[in-house]
């Protein structure tokens, strides 16, 4: 409450400061033509100042820098009254209201272009949720949150608009003379004139208003001579600001309560405004009371189905609008464009029902439409024919439903296959099978004549068929035709459909490889033009061409032929020769054409590191061993470590590489996929002998590397620190594992080996009660391999083993036990 307090009085503090500030910079201009004086206050008057210039003073202040000590201490040097004062204050108080609250109701300039807000509702007490089923019929008109139906301010004036108090009439005289009026009618009904006096306005409509203004006028203005050919001086009579009233609705709507409103509105625009009609309140029936009598009654199907507004009419002050109860409800479901709940009246039928929903749909069942009917005890269906719908009657709770058409032809056959037009026809009465395949333009060339078949519709709704001989239906229409039936499908097929797929398959030394659909009359020629021609290994000894067999139907003993196979040659050229040429293949043949059994292409091979020329190297022999690489390559350098040297060769993936893999293994896979492992060889003893055991022949992708001299050892595993240590001649496993600090708690001792820098793997051997430990060279590595550790049983594992071995015994007793 303090807050609020608060907020209160700083905004009725600003307002006083702006009232102020207007009087005192924007007064002396704006009232001069009333005759006030330029810097007395003390004869100023509330009803000096119209809505207009009040707001103005409190736009136009908020741009000013005076404090509003300054502004009320120039007020009261000008004069300025306190109860005068007062009554400017609330006035503005309440136009700051309505600035900030547009709908409030409040008098609106009609040449004002305020944007509209809809003010928002109280959520109704009888409709918290949303309503579950079917819609009711022009309810989401009042849910929807963006549409805004507020009566147009910016019109011409209506002439049978009734003036009342509040309003505001603007008289303009132009001509001879010029003057301009602005006349608020007072509460007694009258507007006041100077030098004329009051005019009592009260109940006249504009036309009316006009009238006996300008008659007052003439008075005044002697040019003034409406009609006249002296007349010199033209007034009009125009609406510049319309009233507030104020309006009761009540009844079934989501909101009663008063509401105020501009005089311009209608009983929609107030329906609106309060929700419109609740679950149970009547959209046909919208009473306005005024003066305690019904003055019409307003039906909001007309106009939302007709826009139909003769009965939404124009509301007065005090004004009472009534939603009545809903009488008769009834509900249309099923093919009808706008299904939901309707509301209808007693002397409408199905018809008007139907009418209200939008009419039926283009798949609606329109010969009978069912009707649930609720009764005393239980509920009873109805059947109306469509003929019978604009009698028939309906009753509240009815419940409609119309039914959809059914999805089957009364009078199709259709045929389908080897015929030029297939597709769905009409049945004519006496239509027979020759008629319908005239109809389909007929059969095509490749039509299979001997055997087709019609699928017709038995009566229990299985299918039969009908087979007939495609030539005799064509050629003899007489003695084979046939009448058709509705549903009937005729399948006429053709020879392609009746056998399989010819064609020929291409492999081996052809640019495409693959199938191709065979074509009566091709040659090998026009089949190898097809694959566009020979690739350069291409052998010019032979194309074979194999043939299945097809064999007898019945022989006496099976042959033990499996295929016919025929080879022909090439030219130098690669072109056929002319046995070849004229060789015609049949369906299903297989031709290979034959590699050259010396065409090969060149396989690469590496070496890297201490030799003279590094790089790639091609295969220049099939029997070229690693010696013949390193003569090629220059030899090797002063810095090459032989002894170090390694030879990484790529094999096929294994299937079962990963367990390779887990075996630990040193194995590496290559961007194709293809499995890697290094071979250890003794380049000593190669560059010694060359061309003996050692010397292993070099296969596609292998890579020699010599490293430089190497002069530690490393020691992995179970130590406990893996380290490399400089080499030391003559140490063996000891003394390295000593220098890594010895074996760890888990270091498998007896399973150390040694793994040499050409990839040679030696493990400790023994002999008697003597342990051997391998020999030590630079570049190796010790690898001590560890205890796999397991987890300790827990006492559950226990139990469970120990139970099971207890539940064995017990079986075994039992059996032991019956012999």
């Amino acid at each position: 409450m303090i807050n609020k307090s608060n907020r209160g009085k700083q905004t009725v503090d600003k307002l006083f400061y702006f009232l102020l500030l207007g009087f005192l910079i924007f007064l002396p201009t704006e009232v001069y033509s009333q005759g006030l004086g330029d810097t007395d206050l003390s004869q100023v008057k509330s009803a000096d100042i119209s809505d207009a210039q009040l707001q103005s003073f409190i736009q136009r202040g908020e741009k000013e820098g005076i404090s509003q000590t300054q502004a009320m201490e120039m007020a009261k040097a000008r004069g300025l009254s306190p109860s005068v004062a007062a009554q400017l204050m609330q006035r503005a108080q309440q136009l700051q209201t309505q600035i900030d609250m547009p709908s409030s109701g409040g008098p609106l300039l009609r040449g004002d272009s305020v944007d509209y807000e809809p003010e928002k509702r109280l959520a109704p007490q009888t409709s918290s949720k949303a309503p579950k089923g079917p819609m009711i019929f022009g309810r989401s008109l009042f849910q929807g949150g963006n549409q805004s139906f507020e009566p147009a301010m910016n019109i011409p004036t209506p002439v049978n608009y009734v003036l009342g108090p509040g309003d505001e009439l603007v008289v303009d005289i132009w001509g001879a003379t010029t003057n301009l009026y602005q006349l608020e009618v007072s509460p007694e009904g009258t507007v006041t004139i100077d030098n004329i006096g009051p005019v009592y306005v009260h109940g006249l409509t504009m036309e009316q208003a006009d009238s006996r203004i300008i008659e007052k006028l003439k008075q005044l203005y002697r040019g003034l001579r409406p009609g006249q050919s002296d007349q010199n001086t033209f007034a009009r009579v125009s609406l510049g600001r319309v009233r507030s009233i104020q309006v009761t609705v009540i009844g079934e709507v989501e909101t009663p309560g008063s509401y105020t409103v501009s005089s311009l509105a209608t009983v929609f625009n107030v329906l609106y405004k309060s929700g419109g009609p609740s679950m149970i309140g009547s959209f046909r029936q919208v009473e306005v009371i005024r003066a305690n009598k019904i003055l019409s009654i307003l039906d909001i199907y007309d106009l939302l189905l007709q826009g139909d507004q003769s009965n939404n009419v124009r509301l007065q002050d005090q004004d009472v609008i009534r939603v009545a109860t809903i009488q008769n409800r009834v509900e249309v479901s099923g093919q009808v464009r706008r299904p939901g709940l309707y509301e209808v009246r007693s002397e409408e039928t199905l018809e008007h029902l139907i009418e209200f929903a939008g009419g039926f749909t283009n798949s609606a069942y329109t010969q009978e439409i069912r009707i649930k009917r609720n009764t005393e005890k239980e509920i009873k269906m109805l059947t109306v024919g469509g003929s019978d719908s604009d009698s028939f009657t309906l009753k509240s709770g009815d419940v409609v439903e119309v039914d959809q058409i059914l999805d089957r032809f009364e009078n199709r056959v259709s045929i389908n296959g080897a015929v030029w037009r297939p597709g769905d026809f009409e049945l004519t009465e006496g239509m027979m099978l020759s008629d319908l395949i005239a109809q389909a333009d007929g059969v095509k060339p490749d039509v299979f004549r001997s055997r087709a078949v019609i699928n017709r519709l038995t009566e229990n709704f299985d299918y039969s068929i009908v087979s007939f001989n495609v030539d005799q239906v064509l050629n003899n229409p007489g003695s084979y035709d046939i009448l058709l039936q509705p549903e009937d499908r005729v399948i006429i097929k053709s020879i392609h459909e009746m056998r399989e797929e010819l064609e020929v398959s291409l492999g081996g030394e052809v640019k495409e490889r693959g199938k191709f659909q065979y074509r009566k009359g091709m040659t090998l020629e026009d089949l190898i033009l097809m694959a566009d021609g020979f690739t350069a290994s291409a052998s010019e000894a032979r194309i074979e061409v194999n043939r299945r067999i097809l064999g007898e139907a019945a022989p006496q003993q099976r042959g033990s032929e499996l295929a016919e196979i025929f080879v022909f040659g090439v030219e130098r050229d690669l072109s056929l020769a002319d046995e070849a040429k004229i060789f015609e293949l049949e369906p299903f043949d297989q031709v290979y054409v034959r590699a050259r059994p010396d065409y090969h292409v060149q396989d690469k091979i590496r070496i890297e590191g201490q030799v003279m020329f590094p790089g790639e190297y091609t295969l220049s022999d099939r029997n070229e061993r690693i010696s013949d690489l390193i003569r090629r390559a220059g030899g090797l350098t002063d810095e090459a470590y032989a002894k170090g040297a390694t030879m990484l060769r790529s094999h096929k993936q294994l299937e079962r590489i990963e367990a390779d893999i887990e075996l630990g293994a040193q194995i590496l896979v290559d961007k194709d996929g293809n499995q890697q492992k290094y071979i250890g060889i003794n380049m000593p003893e190669i560059l010694k002998r060359p061309g003996t055991t050692e010397d292993i022949f070099l296969r596609p992708g292998d890579v020699v590397s010599i490293p430089s001299e190497l002069q530690t050892v490393l020691v992995s595993g179970g130590v406990l620190r893996e380290t490399e240590i400089r080499h030391n001649k003559g140490k063996r496993l000891k003394y390295y594992v000593n220098g890594s600090g010895g074996y760890a708690q888990n270091a498998r001792r007896s399973k150390a080996y040694v793994v040499y820098a050409n990839g040679d793997v030696e493990t400790k051997s023994n002999f008697l009660f003597f342990a051997a430990s391998p020999k030590i060279e630079p570049g190796a590595e010790i690898v001590v391999p560890e205890k796999v550790e397991r987890p300790p049983m827990t006492p559950g594992e226990r139990i469970t083993i120990l139970s099971s071995v207890v539940s064995m015994a017990a079986i075994v007793i039992t059996a032991m036990s019956r012999f």
